[in-house]
């Protein structure tokens, strides 16, 4: 895939012909966006299961670049010339080279760590084909539940991020079957479904923080919660209820945590289940990891279908 950056900060595709000469021809999933300057950006698959992005101009040592979609991408080729590549340019590269690659993480130690939680489960009855990773997915596919929990183990364990496997699997013990999982795999939001949002800062900014005005939490509101001296805080509007807490250690960042639920959610963990504010908002944000995890796995291509012989 070949692409040009144009001057109003699009991109447009060119022919998929031969590549520009001095441009490395790395094989497998790849894309290329040629850049003014005579400049070239180069994503493609790395061991695998990693992307990585190499630029420079052809013919010379390229330089490796990280991209991150909450921004845009600066190159500075000198003292005083840049290419800025826009966020949205940045986002759409990497949405076209990951549809090419298969998702990250391996697929027999998800399914060993979800076997105790879902042991009663259908899919887990056949150990040959549980093994068969399109058979298993395949089978999964009308459980939202499994589904999102899947994706998001899978991925944590890829990256080693074993706190998010413990705040999915909270979810799973205490909330499970009260947030509404159809909806977000449908939709990506769901109406009876808590959200988050973080800060290091005393209040989110920007679009985080208008969020939670459209909640009916002014930043009054919101500056009273992070006044007090003692966190968890609850502040209720006529949307629902909304949590301040904070995570962290003394050794490592401290960050604040806001959790939204609407009424009946907060009626149902709190009021009838009794759960404590920390097991509340660790179960919300379970589900949030689970949901985005979901959303992450839509962005890489589909496994082949297959059918099962036993």
């Amino acid at each position: 895939m070949i692409f040009e950056l144009m001057s109003n900060g699009s991109i447009a595709s060119l022919p998929q012909t031969a590549l520009p000469r001095g441009i490395p021809d790395i094989l497998g999933p790849r894309v290329i966006l040629l850049l003014p300057y005579n400049r070239y950006l180069l994503g493609h698959s790395f061991m695998r299961n990693y992307e990585r992005w190499i630029w420079g101009k052809p013919g010379s040592d390229p330089h490796e670049v990280f991209l991150y979609e909450n921004g845009p991408q600066t190159l500075a080729l000198d003292n005083v010339t840049r290419v800025d590549i826009p966020a949205s340019a940045v986002l759409e590269i990497r949405n076209l080279l990951l549809s090419q690659m298969l998702p990250p993480g391996e697929h027999l130690p998800t399914v060993l760590m979800l076997r105790g939680a879902f042991k009663d489960h259908p899919a887990f009855k056949d150990d040959t084909l549980t093994q068969n990773e399109p058979f298993f997915l395949q089978s999964i596919d009308k459980d939202a539940t499994l589904t999102m929990t899947y994706w998001a183990v899978r991925f944590a364990l890829f990256r080693g991020e074993f706190e998010t496997i413990a705040r999915v699997k909270t979810w799973l013990r205490v909330a499970s079957d009260i947030f509404d999982t159809q909806e977000a795999t449908s939709a990506g939001t769901a109406g009876q479904a808590p959200k988050i949002w973080f800060s290091l800062t005393s209040l989110p900014c920007g679009k985080e923080l208008a969020e939670l005005e459209s909640l009916s939490f002014s930043i009054d509101d919101l500056q009273r919660m992070v006044s007090q001296s003692a966190l968890p805080v609850v502040l209720f509007s006529k949307a629902g209820y909304l949590v301040l807490s904070d995570f962290g250690s003394l050794g490592g960042a401290v960050f604040r945590v806001w959790v939204f639920l609407p009424t009946y959610l907060w009626n149902e963990l709190r009021e009838r289940r009794k759960l404590s504010i920390r097991d509340l908002v660790i179960s919300a944000w379970g589900y949030c990891d689970a949901v985005q995890a979901l959303a992450e796995r839509a962005r890489y291509a589909q496994l082949a279908k297959t059918t099962a012989h036993v």
